[in-house]
């Protein structure tokens, strides 16, 4: 630590340096001492500058960006103003800490030298002291000691505290006489036309009272350098005198512990053997007698039971208070030792050993959990206290009950035992009350405790994760892991080894009836493996048809293939039980033992899936893979199996319980065996060319996941290579955390394929069963058609047949595909947060990065904040995670929570729209923010878009507005029928800019959304979809008017399209040229299929007026020929050998 000698000096300069910038800037009256800047003389006060905020925003004159830019000004002021105080404040106490500290240290010296040892911890209490004596007693030393706990925590923080507080001292003051400089230049320009307006007053009021805010952080910054060891001092005393008045205090307790469990045995015992007594006088007696003795005894075997079990609470108490104490002191000598000595090789391998002894939180929290039942149960049995002990206040109307159901018992004698008995209860049941509401209170106790323990537990883990993660736990590989390399494998194949691993199972096989129960499963399971399989593949037959086809047997399916992948992983899991839990099991069984349930796990992940990829089996039949695929599964899946078991179990065992230079030679080699193994398993399982995504790249050539595919495939199979390489560079612990959670991604990987397979299975299942309903509807109107028309002859069996739709996944409309995709990509996201929760408190180094330092407000005075590289991973984790919402959580909203009849296509698309500019919104704000973009920063930004709205944008910013508006207003919608311009069509995409029209010809239109809004708009189905159909039609003079109305009415009632409210119209229309002119209107309910039912209504017509014999009428024309003059007739000679009359052609008259 500094000491104040060395820091005179430095003060001496800054003091020197605060008197020059005095003397440059208000030079003094002679005779008279220097005006500090920091002095009140000169500047504003609060009163003045609120009064001043008061004038801005009442003037009138100014617009609302001149009245913001001064509000700014003056509130920078105020806490300027605020902030000086504050240090004033701060360096009277620090002076008067310099006087008083040394006193005080010395009289609390004199006060420990002057206690006796152990006066404190020897109290006599009185062991006749009523129970709610104790109790009460208890209570107020356990208070006390809660005080004196915080107290010591506190001061331990403040000596820590000053272990680093000078060199920040000195940094700050640096600061501070570097913003003083600044300053002065700002104060010390000349004056310009600007000075004397509110905005020149606002600012030098501004700059003013951060000088004397400075000032005044340099005078307490000053007193707290100089008052530094004193208050140190003070405070090792108060912790030293602190920590004696606790260790009293927790002596104390635990005497009066030992009384009140004292206390309670006795009563228990006593009221046991009351009860007892009670019992046998009452053998020969009553039976309702009888019955009241039973419940009694059963109450004071209760309260025996819960004495024993207050106990054992207090000892789990004070093991959880001596483990937390344990964890504490590991954490604090581990930050000196780290900001001591920074985090060396040796360092980390001792910090890495430490972090295995860290409790396991799990096991806590399950801990927690357990108790909470517990205090759910004795709540309970409190309550049935209660009530009973509520009942038993009247004790005669009691008795009046109790005795009116059984007439025996309203003899006198048998009333009078029944009496004492009831009244016995009656003092039972205060008694247990009592001591169940110590039992809760004292497992609230150890709640607390356990999660004080928790807490610090996971901040000492989040430590350490921190930053052994990024330290070399040992060696690079070289010349002696290859000497120490036969020495391994010896320590591994030691016959005394495997001599201790047979003893130990065979110890197991004599004396654990879960080993029999297992073993005979295991063979059970090895015996039906054919059979197994034969079932599985006996689901598929169910699946042939539509009526039989059901989820359930996927289901069957999949759950018939994890047992059948059991038997082996089962094996290697309960063997390892046995080597790593049996009383006789030692140091290499127990590191065998958990390597073997380690690799069982994982084995079994490949084995499940394995199975699921059998001929005729899940991925088969109810998955429809290709048969290709299936192939390169199992050949992958199989080698990959017997390859990767031995070389990590030999890993885990080496790690897990070996010399370490055994662990970093062999173990560490086995550890690269695998990870190098995963990779070519990788490589050959996802390889583009030969790999099993081969059809899917080829199926969809210009999507992102085949254009991307070199940058995905290198990166997953070159993450374990790297991970590889970091382990034979020295970062074992590095490579070992990371690799464990990248195999951990890998199962997920495996589950989600899973997943997403049988969601599709199941919308085809439902699709397929909708289709055949549709089916079998048609199929029936099909027969009840023909049978009113041949009531007498049978339908053939064509008419009954039902065709069943074989299954598409392509028949997947893009809704169905979004919901699928992003159900299974929320699914993992959970699953990478889980799998690296663990990892990711190391990322937390990256927040001692800086990038860039923008001026924040802290504690109300503006300072230079860091935006660090954890601000920017920050930022693309939110754009990522953002863009991923913005185009899967709509269209999961919109599927998942507003399809109902209330909200039309159109008000979901709206809805969904909406969500997704709010998402992304709200992302960009939250990465600004975390970027330290504030307004103040980009209000130049949005000045310059103003103006470029202003020259060019003006049509874009209009259309956007105007898109919000449909969206809003809804005059369009997708799916409305529109006309705008020369062009009809449905709408199919609103878009920010422009919203698409697609008409008949499948031709896509895109018209600005500044169209819709200000432009005049068909919209053929905004409010209504029923339309008119006109068909004119013109019959022949002469034909039967009447009869060709009739017809027309019979046509438009006898199609099914056509309403019948609003009735069709049919009218006689008037006299053309050459017909009779008669027009069919009829509606339609919706625009669907228009052009098919007038393409039926005017065949309908045309057959019916041909039946009927009415013609329909086409121009006549009359040709007149001029004999004014002789006619000019020529023959082609070509045409004359072409022209051979049939027939004579009369003459025309």
């Amino acid at each position: 630590m500094l000491q104040p000698i060395g820091l005179i000096p430095l003060l001496l300069v800054f003091s020197m340096m605060l008197a020059s910038d005095a003397l440059a800037t208000e030079p003094t009256p002679a005779g008279s001492p220097p005006a500090s800047p920091a002095s009140s003389d000169g500047l504003p006060s609060v009163d003045q500058v609120e009064a001043k905020i008061a004038e801005v925003a009442a003037d009138t004159a100014l617009d609302e960006a001149g009245k913001a830019a001064l509000t700014e000004q003056y509130r920078r002021t105020l806490a300027n103003l605020e902030a000086t105080r504050t240090f004033d404040t701060q360096s009277k106490e620090l002076a008067e800490a310099l006087t008083t500290a040394p006193a005080e240290t010395a009289a609390i010296q004199q006060r420990l030298a002057q206690r006796e040892p152990q006066a404190d911890n020897v109290v006599e209490i009185p062991t006749d002291l009523p129970t709610e004596e104790i109790t009460q007693r208890l209570s107020i030393v356990l208070a006390d000691a809660a005080v004196e706990e915080t107290r010591i925590g506190e001061l331990d923080k403040a000596i820590e505290r000053s272990t680093g507080r000078p060199a920040a001292i000195r940094t700050r003051l640096s600061e501070v006489k570097a913003a003083l400089g600044e300053l002065e230049v700002d104060l010390g320009q000349p004056k310009g036309e600007g000075a004397e307006t509110p905005a020149g007053e606002a600012r030098r009021w501004a700059l003013e009272t951060r000088r004397a805010s400075l000032w005044a952080e340099g005078r307490m910054l000053e007193q707290e350098l100089l008052s530094l060891s004193v208050r140190e001092a003070l405070h090792r005393a108060q912790r030293e005198e602190a920590t004696l008045e606790w260790e009293g205090l927790r002596a104390r307790q635990r005497q009066l512990e030992e009384l009140q469990n004292q206390r309670r045995r006795d009563e228990a015992e006593a009221a046991q053997r009351e009860s007892e007594r009670a019992r046998i006088a009452a053998a020969d007696k009553h039976t309702l007698v009888q019955e009241a003795t039973r419940e009694n005894a059963e109450i004071t075997t209760s309260m025996g039971d819960l004495a024993r079990s207050l106990e054992d609470l207090d000892l789990e108490i004070e093991d959880l208070e001596a483990e937390r104490k344990r964890v504490e002191q590991d954490f604090k000598a581990a930050k000196q030792r780290i900001e001591a000595a920074g985090l060396s090789k040796a360092l980390g391998q001792v910090l890495v050993e430490r972090r295995d002894e860290i409790p396991d939180l799990r096991r806590l929290r399950g801990a927690i959990e357990e108790r909470e039942d517990e205090i759910a149960e004795a709540t309970l049995r409190q309550i049935l206290y209660r009530e009973e002990q509520r009942q038993l206040r009247d004790l005669d109307a009691y008795l009046d009950e109790l005795t009116t159901r059984d007439p025996t018992a309203q003899a006198p004698e048998v009333r009078e035992q029944l009496e004492a008995t009831l009244e016995q209860r009656r003092r039972l049941i205060t008694q247990a009350l009592v001591v169940e509401d110590d039992y809760i209170r004292q497992l609230g106790e150890l709640n607390y405790a356990a999660d004080q323990l928790i807490h610090t537990a996971k901040g000492y883990d989040g430590y350490l994760a921190e930053r052994l993660l990024w330290v070399r736990s040992t060696l690079p590989v070289g010349l002696e892991t290859l000497v120490t390399l036969p020495s391994a494998i010896g320590w591994l194949v030691a016959r005394e080894h495997w001599v201790e691993v047979t003893r130990v199972l065979a110890h197991a096989g004599a004396h654990s009836p879960l080993v029999w129960g297992l073993s005979l499963l295991i063979v059970a399971l090895f015996w039906k493996l054919s059979s197994l399989r034969r079932a599985i593949r006996a689901t598929a037959e169910p699946l042939r048809k539509i009526r039989t086809d059901r989820l359930s047997h996927t289901g069957k399916a999949i759950g018939l293939s994890l047992l059948a992948a059991l038997p082996i992983p089962l094996l290697l899991w309960l063997i390892g039980l046995q080597l790593s839990t049996s009383i006789e099991a030692t140091g290499f069984t127990r590191a065998l033992g958990s390597a073997l349930i380690g690799t069982s796990v994982g084995l079994y992940y490949l084995r499940a899936f394995r199975t699921l990829c059998i001929t005729g089996g899940v991925a088969d039949r109810h998955f429809r893979w290709s048969q290709g695929t299936l192939q390169r599964l199992r050949r992958e899946f199989d080698w990959f199996s017997i390859f990767i078991v031995p070389v990590a179990l030999t890993a885990m065992v080496l790690y897990n319980d070996s010399d370490p230079a055994f662990s970093g030679s062999l173990g560490r080699l086995a550890m690269v065996a695998t990870m190098v193994g995963f990779s070519v398993f990788f490589a050959r399982l996802l390889s583009p060319a030969t790999g099993v995504l081969k059809g899917a790249l080829a199926a969809n050539p210009k999507g992102w996941f085949n254009r991307l595919r070199h940058i995905w495939f290198s990166v997953i199979v070159g993450a374990p290579l790297g991970l590889a390489v970091l382990a034979l560079l020295g970062y074992v612990y590095t490579a070992g955390a990371l690799f464990e959670s990248l195999v951990q991604q890998t199962w997920l990987a495996l589950a989600l394929i899973v997943l997403h397979q049988v969601i599709v299975r199941w919308l085809i299942v439902t699709r397929r069963r909708l289709a055949l309903a549709a089916a079998v509807e048609r199929a029936s109107a099909r027969r009840a058609q023909n049978e009113a028309e041949r009531k007498e002859t049978a339908p053939s069996a064509s008419e009954l047949q039902v065709d069943e739709p074989e299954p598409d996944l392509a028949a997947l409309d893009e809704q169905t595909r979004r919901l699928i995709n992003a159900s299974v990509f929320f699914t993992a996201l959970l699953g990478v947060w889980l799998t690296w929760s663990d990892v990711l408190p190391a990322l937390s180094m990256l927040e001692r990065i800086p990038l860039w330092y923008y001026d924040g407000m802290v504690d109300g005075v503006s300072q230079p904040v860091p935006v660090t590289a954890a601000n920017l991973g920050l930022v693309l984790v939110i754009l990522f995670v953002a863009t991923a919402a913005a185009k899967n959580l709509p269209a999961l909203l919109e599927i998942l929570l507003l399809q109902t009849e209330s909200v039309s296509a159109g008000g979901r698309y709206a809805i969904k729209t909406l969500v997704s500019y709010a998402i992304t919104v709200a992302a960009f704000l939250v990465a600004f923010s975390t970027l330290g973009l504030n307004w103040g920063q980009v209000q130049w930004l949005v000045a310059a878009l103003g103006v470029g709205i202003g020259f060019g944008l003006q049509e874009i910013v209009a259309n956007f507005i105007s898109g919000i508006i449909i969206l809003f207003e809804r005059p369009v919608r997708v799916g409305d029928i529109v006309t705008i311009g020369d062009t009809t069509g449905v709408v199919t995409n609103i878009q920010i800019r422009a919203t698409t029209i697609r008409n008949w010809d499948r031709q896509e239109l895109l018209v600005p959304n500044k169209e819709f809004i200000t432009g005049r708009l068909l919209n053929w189905s905004l409010t209504d979809q029923q339309n008119r159909i006109t068909i004119p039609i013109g019959i022949e003079y002469g034909s039967d008017t009447r009869k060709a109305l009739s017809i027309l009415a019979q046509v438009a009632e006898q199609h099914e399209r056509v309403l019948d409210d609003p009735a069709p119209l049919i009218s006689f229309e008037g006299f053309g040229d050459n017909s009779l002119t008669i027009v069919l209107r009829c509606y339609l309910s919706s625009l669907d299929g228009r052009i098919g039912v007038a393409t039926e209504l005017h065949q309908a017509i045309y057959d019916r007026f041909k039946e009927e014999g009415i013609g329909m009428a086409f121009p006549q024309r009359d040709v007149h020929l001029s004999l004014r003059a002789p006619l000019d007739i020529r023959l082609d000679p070509a045409a004359r050998h072409a022209f051979r009359p049939a027939e004579s052609v009369p003459q025309s008259e």
